[in-house]
């Protein structure tokens, strides 16, 4: 068996971490894009790292950052979209490590755009 060149093995595990960071998402990129926040959420509940409600392409949501998409916690917000639910959210959408709710059809669209 041939032995890897330690060189070449510290490059491709370099652009693999490069990669992986590339892929993670942030509420502060969401406001670049539109997002305007205004009341922080209890994120430490859903296991976030950070969430924000306010609005965003003229729907009012919740979004919140988690560390990567593996850790997105669907669970804690699945009956907070069921139909007839108190709460009024229409929409959960998760895009990498980005989970929102809103009362609109239109928030989604622009969060899935972060991700292009």
């Amino acid at each position: 068996m041939r032995r890897m060149n330690p060189l070449v093995l510290v490059a491709l595990l370099a652009l693999f971490g490069c990669g992986q960071a590339a892929e993670n998402l942030s509420i502060d990129g969401a406001e670049v894009a539109g997002f305007e926040k205004d009341e922080q959420q209890i994120f430490q509940m859903v296991g976030a790292n950070d969430g924000w409600s306010g609005e965003w392409a003229g729907d009012r949501v919740e979004l919140y950052e988690f560390s990567d998409h593996g850790s997105v916690n669907h669970e804690a917000f699945e009956a907070s979209v069921q139909p007839n639910n108190i709460s009024g959210w229409v929409e959960m959408c998760v895009v990498r490590n980005l989970l929102m709710l809103s009362k609109g059809d239109n928030a989604c669209r622009e969060l899935e755009r972060l991700a292009e």
